[in-house]
């Protein structure tokens, strides 16, 4: 792990490649989307191979063997075809990558140049959906998937001067159909010609044929040993289930090893071959190809992710029966470079440590046959006869762990990283539009920062809805420091990526649908905790909210506002509502009858960022508002600016005349203070006072102040 550390910028460029690499960030969501089904049929695997003698019998004689029948067709329609769900799911999120022209046809791309490419001299067969073919499925429908993106952009513009007139899906499906052809009949031609180069044998039963031999001739030795629990790794971590290619080889070579220990044991002879099917299932493979349990453990043990914890747990009990499919394909371990090294280190290590104390006699050889779902400790006492099995194993568990733990730190601290800058990005986005006066479209955008979006808003809509979304308020004080008001801004916290930037949520909250509902709950945690404030202090404390344009034109907007006040007895004026000067301007007849509606709620009506153009000007004049706060802009230039300090003293005279109270937000330092003082400005908001801060540790400030 030093050597992890020592080339930090290495491994980021590394890393963040792989995270802006279209085909493997593809393949990784692709496999996240199949985690349900897989799920499934690792449950539906589980209950058929408990090794337990009364479960299989209850199996057989319920219902006639029906049950085990359900479970059956559960396991084979959904791991029996993993591939055809592969397939499905990853061209769905390559497709989520590309423009939105390709929408719903990448899939169906896909599958037909599967099916061509698989289609074999007695038809298709059914098998090209197995385990066995994953690789091959994600190779053709990455490959796919690509040709046709590429063909796409070659012949969409050709097509569409003769789709003018038709409607978009129509446009679509003529656009593909040259594209198509063209990539169907690719993957058909190489189809029939890797047929015909293998004399017409399957590829997968021409590949296990070589591997059987090459083991055949190498024996039984920790050579061929390691490099059998090797080869399998390796492919697995490619997509290709290593167990199944290789599985010839484990029954004839390592599985004939059984044979002839049990041979010499009823000759009176002791056993000799160590390298046996029963040795690698029982020392080396538990928990499922890579040693899995070793990593569910680490996980438990230092991993704060509470997504990764989640899975771990769904997948803890299939992996103590050795099932390993919710770990491989849903943390994911498979095309995941960051478990490279352990997923392949790991095994190899508890095979040299195993081999080595059978070798020395500390543990007995394995004699008796284990099935493969044996939990831990109960097959190292079965397959020996003796405790020193199960010792050996806690031993195994224990270095497998400490290899995995490093990189389970680094694969947290490196999601962590790309958590923080979507979001930074996202934030970014917001601002930018902001500046520019526009809205947002995060939830309409494709690629990482898309998906990052829509997360983040299916996550900011469960919160709303579970407790997960918090006020705090900045305190406001006047000019002897006392405290008179607050601002409540809205505060969502996002697992290990931090506290999310309000106008982002704020943002989601619109393009998702549920901005009203967003702004029921500020408005009403608002009346509640100012309720609070008034039964803890004698003072008359205010408190504002802001809510958006679209919130305030919402139907029921001002009906919201006052069942609130009614809720909580707020007393008239008490309860605030900010809006931004650019949201007051827009719309402007609307908005005006909506704050009138809203001022007979006894709510009074703040415009927030408020600068000196004359639009705005205009505004102020013909509406009665009951305060102004100052753009964060001039309060920072005004001590370099001498005109921004003019703009503020012409604002504070103003408020004079029209009995408006003016709020100096974004004070920093003392100089601000000091110069606001002197233009007229006597109420203040910002750092130099407090940062936002939770209802608890308000009633404490307003105690000192």
């Amino acid at each position: 792990m030093n050597a992890v550390k020592s080339s930090p910028s290495v491994l980021e460029r590394l890393y963040g490649g792989i995270e802006d690499n279209r085909i493997l960030t593809s393949v990784r969501r692709g496999m996240v989307l199949a985690i349900p089904e897989i799920l499934v049929g690792s449950f539906a695997l589980l209950l058929l191979s408990l090794p337990v003698g009364g479960w299989q019998t209850l199996l057989d004689g319920l219902w006639s063997g029906s049950l085990r029948l359900l479970l059956t067709v559960v396991r084979d329609a959904t791991l029996g075809v993993i591939s055809l769900i592969m397939l499905l799911t990853i061209s769905y999120s390559y497709e989520e990558e590309t423009p939105a022209g390709h929408r719903g046809t990448l899939p169906f791309v896909s599958l037909c140049a599967y099916l061509a490419f698989t289609y074999g001299p007695e038809g298709f067969a059914f098998a090209a959906f197995e385990s066995s073919r994953l690789f091959g499925a994600i190779v053709v429908t990455i490959a796919s998937c690509a040709l046709f993106t590429l063909l796409s952009e070659r012949f969409s513009i050709r097509m569409r001067s003769y789709t003018d007139g038709s409607d978009s899906a129509f446009q679509r499906s003529i656009s593909a159909i040259v594209p198509a052809c063209l990539v169907i009949g690719l993957f058909a031609l190489l189809g029939v010609l890797l047929t015909r180069a293998l004399g017409g044998a399957d590829y997968s039963v021409a590949f296990s044929g070589w591997f059987e031999g090459l083991f055949l001739r190498m024996g039984r030795g920790l050579d061929s040993g390691l490099l059998f629990i090797l080869l399998m790794h390796l492919m697995w971590f490619f997509g290709i289930h290593g167990s199944n290619v290789l599985d010839g080889v484990a029954h004839e070579v390592f599985r004939a090893g059984m044979d002839v220990n049990l041979a010499r044991l009823a000759s009176g002879q002791a056993p000799t071959e160590i390298a046996t099917k029963t040795f690698f299932d029982t020392f080396v493979l538990f928990g499922g190809c890579g040693t899995l349990l070793c990593l569910v453990v680490a996980i438990f043990l230092c991993d704060r992710r509470k997504n990764v914890r989640g899975l771990s747990k769904m997948a803890l009990v299939p992996v103590l029966f050795n099932i390993n499919e919710l770990i491989m394909f849903g943390v994911p371990i498979v095309l995941n470079p960051i478990y490279l090294v352990p997923f392949l280190c790991t095994p190899l290590v508890l095979t040299v440590i195993s081999y080595l104390a059978t070798l020395a006699g500390l543990v007995p050889v394995a004699i008796h046959t284990v099935e493969w779902t044996t939990p831990i400790f109960l097959s190292g006492y079965a397959a020996t006869g003796s405790v020193a099995g199960s010792l050996l194993q806690l031993v195994n568990l224990a270095v497998g762990v400490g290899i995995y733990l490093p990189f389970v730190r680094l694969a947290q601290a490196r999601q962590l990283r790309s958590l923080e800058k979507q979001m930074e990005r996202l934030a970014g986005e917001v601002r930018a539009c902001e500046a520019a006066g526009e809205r947002p479209a995060l939830l309409a955008r494709g690629g990482q920062l898309g998906s990052m979006a829509k997360l983040l808003a299916e996550d900011l809509r469960y919160a709303l809805r579970s407790g997960g979304v918090q006020l705090h308020y900045q305190p406001q004080t006047d000019a002897r420091g006392r405290v008179w008001g607050a601002e409540a801004l809205l505060r969502w916290e996002h697992g290990p990526g931090g506290f999310v930037y309000p106008p982002l949520a704020v943002a989601l909250a619109a393009e998702g649908g549920f901005a009203d509902e967003l702004a029921a709950f500020v408005v009403d945690t608002a009346c509640r905790d100012l309720a609070a404030l008034s039964e803890w202090s004698c003072r008359e404390l205010e408190i504002s909210c802001n809510l958006t344009a679209g919130q305030l034109t919402a139907p029921g907007a001002p009906e919201l506002v006052k069942k609130a006040i009614e809720r909580y007895h707020i007393p008239p004026g008490r309860l605030g509502v900010e809006l931004t000067e650019q949201d007051a301007l827009s719309g402007a007849p609307q908005m005006t009858e909506r704050l009138a509606a809203l001022r007979e709620t006894g709510a009074r009506i703040i415009m927030d960022d408020f600068g000196m153009g004359h639009n705005s000007m205009l505004y102020l004049q013909d509406s009665q508002f009951d305060m102004v706060k100052l753009d964060g802009s001039l309060v920072r230039e005004m001590t370099d600016n001498p005109r921004t300090g003019e703009i503020i003293s012409t604002i504070v005279r103003l408020s004079e005349s029209l009995g408006f109270r003016v709020v100096a937000e974004y004070v920093e330092t003392p100089a601000q203070l000091e110069a606001l003082g002197a233009l007229g400005c006597r109420y203040y908001q910002g750092y130099l006072f407090s940062p936002a801060i939770p209802l608890s540790e308000l009633k404490k400030y307003i105690r000192e102040h």
